[in-house]
Protein backbone atom coordinates (compact mmCIF):
# COMPACT_ATOMS: atom_id res chain seq x y z
CA UNK A 1 0.00 0.00 0.00
CA UNK A 2 2.94 2.39 0.67
CA UNK A 3 4.30 1.99 -2.87
CA UNK A 4 0.87 2.69 -4.40
CA UNK A 5 0.57 5.87 -2.33
CA UNK A 6 3.99 7.07 -3.49
CA UNK A 7 3.04 6.35 -7.10
CA UNK A 8 -0.22 8.28 -6.63
CA UNK A 9 1.63 11.26 -5.15
CA UNK A 10 4.23 11.12 -7.91
CA UNK A 11 1.54 11.11 -10.59
CA UNK A 12 -0.22 14.04 -8.92
CA UNK A 13 3.08 15.93 -8.72
CA UNK A 14 3.81 15.26 -12.40
CA UNK A 15 0.32 16.45 -13.40
CA UNK A 16 0.69 19.56 -11.25
CA UNK A 17 4.09 20.36 -12.80
CA UNK A 18 2.79 19.85 -16.34
CA UNK A 19 -0.21 22.10 -15.64
CA UNK A 20 2.09 24.81 -14.26
CA UNK A 21 4.33 24.57 -17.33
CA UNK A 22 1.35 24.88 -19.67
CA UNK A 23 0.04 27.90 -17.80
CA UNK A 24 3.43 29.61 -17.86
CA UNK A 25 3.97 28.88 -21.55
CA UNK A 26 0.55 30.38 -22.34
CA UNK A 27 1.68 33.66 -20.77
CA UNK A 28 4.50 33.88 -23.31
CA UNK A 29 2.15 33.47 -26.28
CA UNK A 30 0.32 36.77 -25.88
CA UNK A 31 0.34 38.91 -28.99
CA UNK A 32 2.33 42.13 -28.83
CA UNK A 33 0.59 45.50 -28.90
CA UNK A 34 1.58 45.84 -32.54
CA UNK A 35 0.17 42.41 -33.42
CA UNK A 36 -3.10 43.26 -31.66
CA UNK A 37 -3.44 46.59 -33.46
CA UNK A 38 -2.60 45.11 -36.86
CA UNK A 39 -5.20 42.38 -36.31
CA UNK A 40 -7.86 45.00 -35.56
CA UNK A 41 -6.85 46.96 -38.67
CA UNK A 42 -6.72 43.95 -41.01
CA UNK A 43 -10.09 42.59 -39.85
CA UNK A 44 -11.85 45.91 -40.46
CA UNK A 45 -9.79 47.58 -43.17
CA UNK A 46 -12.68 47.82 -45.66
CA UNK A 47 -15.06 49.27 -43.07
CA UNK A 48 -12.41 51.75 -41.86
CA UNK A 49 -11.73 52.90 -45.44
CA UNK A 50 -15.45 53.32 -46.12
CA UNK A 51 -15.94 55.38 -42.96
CA UNK A 52 -12.95 57.57 -43.83
CA UNK A 53 -14.32 58.15 -47.36
CA UNK A 54 -17.73 59.05 -45.93
CA UNK A 55 -16.14 61.38 -43.36
CA UNK A 56 -14.02 63.08 -46.03
CA UNK A 57 -17.16 63.53 -48.16
CA UNK A 58 -18.69 65.50 -45.28
CA UNK A 59 -21.04 62.79 -44.06
CA UNK A 60 -21.80 62.22 -40.40
CA UNK A 61 -19.87 59.09 -39.37
CA UNK A 62 -20.37 56.85 -36.34
CA UNK A 63 -17.06 55.33 -35.29
CA UNK A 64 -18.39 53.35 -32.30
CA UNK A 65 -19.04 50.13 -34.22
CA UNK A 66 -15.34 49.42 -34.88
CA UNK A 67 -14.41 46.40 -32.78
CA UNK A 68 -11.14 46.71 -30.92
CA UNK A 69 -11.07 50.50 -31.31
CA UNK A 70 -11.39 52.39 -28.03
CA UNK A 71 -11.59 55.89 -29.41
CA UNK A 72 -11.32 57.76 -32.71
CA UNK A 73 -9.87 61.26 -33.05
CA UNK A 74 -10.14 63.43 -36.15
CA UNK A 75 -7.64 66.23 -36.69
CA UNK A 76 -7.84 69.40 -38.79
CA UNK A 77 -5.03 68.24 -41.10
CA UNK A 78 -7.09 65.20 -42.15
CA UNK A 79 -5.30 62.67 -39.94
CA UNK A 80 -7.66 60.23 -38.21
CA UNK A 81 -6.41 58.30 -35.18
CA UNK A 82 -7.82 54.94 -34.11
CA UNK A 83 -6.75 54.17 -30.55
CA UNK A 84 -6.89 50.43 -29.85
CA UNK A 85 -4.86 50.00 -26.67
CA UNK A 86 -4.53 52.20 -23.60
CA UNK A 87 -3.31 51.11 -20.21
CA UNK A 88 -1.40 52.49 -17.25
CA UNK A 89 -1.70 55.85 -15.57
CA UNK A 90 -0.12 59.23 -16.15
CA UNK A 91 3.65 58.72 -16.19
CA UNK A 92 3.49 54.97 -16.70
CA UNK A 93 1.14 54.47 -19.61
CA UNK A 94 1.09 52.92 -23.06
CA UNK A 95 -1.16 53.71 -26.00
CA UNK A 96 -1.19 51.99 -29.37
CA UNK A 97 -3.31 52.10 -32.46
CA UNK A 98 -3.23 53.12 -36.09
CA UNK A 99 -3.92 56.28 -37.99
CA UNK A 100 -4.92 57.42 -41.44
CA UNK A 101 -2.51 59.90 -43.04
CA UNK A 102 -4.07 61.60 -46.11
CA UNK A 103 -0.64 62.54 -47.49
CA UNK A 104 0.80 59.09 -46.67
CA UNK A 105 3.48 60.59 -44.42
CA UNK A 106 4.31 59.50 -40.86
CA UNK A 107 2.85 61.85 -38.27
CA UNK A 108 3.49 62.57 -34.61
CA UNK A 109 -0.09 62.35 -33.37
CA UNK A 110 0.68 62.54 -29.64
CA UNK A 111 -0.09 66.22 -29.24
CA UNK A 112 2.29 66.48 -26.28
CA UNK A 113 5.57 65.05 -27.57
CA UNK A 114 6.87 67.78 -29.81
CA UNK A 115 9.82 67.05 -32.01
CA UNK A 116 10.95 65.73 -35.34
CA UNK A 117 10.54 62.08 -36.19
CA UNK A 118 13.75 60.26 -37.04
CA UNK A 119 14.17 57.00 -38.94
CA UNK A 120 14.17 54.04 -36.58
CA UNK A 121 14.33 50.52 -38.03
CA UNK A 122 11.23 49.97 -40.17
CA UNK A 123 9.62 53.18 -38.94
CA UNK A 124 10.15 56.51 -37.22
CA UNK A 125 10.44 57.53 -33.61
CA UNK A 126 10.75 60.45 -31.28
CA UNK A 127 11.94 60.62 -27.69
CA UNK A 128 12.31 63.70 -25.51
CA UNK A 129 15.37 62.22 -23.80
CA UNK A 130 13.35 60.66 -20.97
CA UNK A 131 11.32 57.46 -21.01
CA UNK A 132 8.67 59.20 -23.16
CA UNK A 133 8.80 57.56 -26.58
CA UNK A 134 6.68 57.63 -29.72
CA UNK A 135 7.10 55.12 -32.55
CA UNK A 136 5.25 54.84 -35.86
CA UNK A 137 5.58 52.71 -38.97
CA UNK A 138 3.73 52.30 -42.21
CA UNK A 139 1.16 49.50 -42.45
CA UNK A 140 0.06 50.17 -46.01
CA UNK A 141 -0.74 53.17 -48.19
CA UNK A 142 -2.07 55.98 -45.97
CA UNK A 143 -2.12 53.89 -42.77
CA UNK A 144 0.41 53.79 -39.95
CA UNK A 145 0.78 51.89 -36.70
CA UNK A 146 1.79 53.92 -33.65
CA UNK A 147 2.68 53.42 -30.01
CA UNK A 148 3.31 55.95 -27.25
CA UNK A 149 4.98 55.02 -23.98
CA UNK A 150 5.80 57.22 -21.02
Amino acid sequence: MGIERKKGKSIKLIILCMTAMLMLSACGNRPTNEEQVLAVFEEQKELVCKKIADYNAGDEVEWDDLEGVIQVYTYSDGVIEFRCIAYGILTASVEAGFYYSPDDEPDNITGWLHGELVEDGDGYSYSDGTDNRYYTKRICENFYYYTVAN
